[in-house]
């Protein structure tokens, strides 16, 4: 366990009193992030401020969109989850960063993660392929259709922002998408979320899917739910089996990497292999690489000093 496992009596606050004021400062933050972003966004494209509000109505009506909502986008996530995080941390639980373990990590171990996310890419292909046939029930009919609509325009700049017209934006959308989202997202699930659940739980398994949960929540894809819960998940075990928060921000940072470069090297015609396209993944294909990420994450298990706690 990490040195934020020992009581703290300056920081003995009820779990869900911890988990508003968490809650409250990256809310404030994204707010704040938000606006400053849609200035950022007005100011590179020339789009009034009005327009940039409804930026995905306009994603070919300026020049710069692209840059324009690679800022928005660093100003509404990321920066505020560093910012809510370390701002909670140190400020209200009154512990140091290092509290959350960063460790040195070997290149052998670097290694097997790198295999292990990408291993387990087909494997996930399966789960999205299976959550998006999810149907809910007559009564939620309502619910249902705004779930389809959020998810198709999510998807529209999805595909907008995976599209690149220059190594530059393919560069942009690396920093962006894979470095400070595995950095940001990694230290508000798994550094603050996953220890301010495993002190409440004392069971890592329901913080760790507690954690993952609200991972996969906070993006807002719902017929994608599953599988970023499942993955989630798979980081959150990394972290605690390795204690090493670093590994988890490779994990992520491999994840939306790979997914970015094989879908800019399917542009460049460099790979006929589509990774956008889930159904394209055989179904033994799939169990095999639901089989090899359980034998790794086996690996990881057995290497690690709470084996004895699973």
């Amino acid at each position: 366990m990490t040195e934020f496992d020992t009581f703290n009596p300056q920081t003995d606050r009820p779990f869900i009193a911890k988990l508003m004021i968490l809650i409250g400062l990256t809310l404030i933050l994204m707010f704040v992030g938000s606006t400053i972003g849609l200035f950022a966004f007005s100011l590179v494209t020339g789009a009034p401020f009005e327009k940039a509000i409804t930026f995905q109505q306009h994603l070919n009506d300026y020049p710069n969109t692209y840059l324009g909502i690679m800022l928005l986008q660093v100003f509404s996530t990321p920066l505020p989850f560093i910012g809510a995080s370390l701002m909670y941390w140190y400020v209200f639980e009154k512990q140091s960063i290092q509290s959350l373990s960063f460790q040195p990590t070997i290149l052998n171990v670097l290694l097997i993660t790198m295999v292990l996310v990408i291993g387990f890419m087909p494997f996930d292909a399966l789960i999205i392929e299976l959550n998006q046939k999810l149907q809910l029930p007559a009564s939620l009919k309502g619910l249902e259709e705004w779930m389809e609509n959020a998810e198709k325009s999510t998807g529209e700049l999805t595909k907008f922002l995976t599209t690149f017209k220059n190594p530059a934006q393919f560069v942009l959308a690396i920093i962006v998408v894979a470095v400070l989202a595995g950095i940001s997202e990694e230290l508000l699930f798994r550094g603050v979320l996953q220890n301010l659940a495993l002190k409440a739980f004392k069971n890592h398994h329901a913080a760790i899917w507690f954690a993952a949960f609200w991972f996969s929540f906070i993006h807002f894809q719902f017929y994608g739910f599953i599988p970023r819960m499942l993955l989630g998940a798979m980081f959150g075990y990394l972290y605690y089996w390795t204690q090493n928060l670093w590994l988890s921000m490779f994990a992520h940072f491999v994840n939306n990497g790979f997914t970015l470069l094989m879908a800019y090297l399917y542009q460049m015609k460099v790979t006929n292999t589509d990774i956008e396209q889930t159904k394209t993944v055989p179904i033994a294909m799939a169990l095999i690489s639901g089989l090899f990420t359980i034998i790794l994450l086996r690996w990881f298990w057995l290497n690690s000093i709470y084996r004895d706690n699973d």
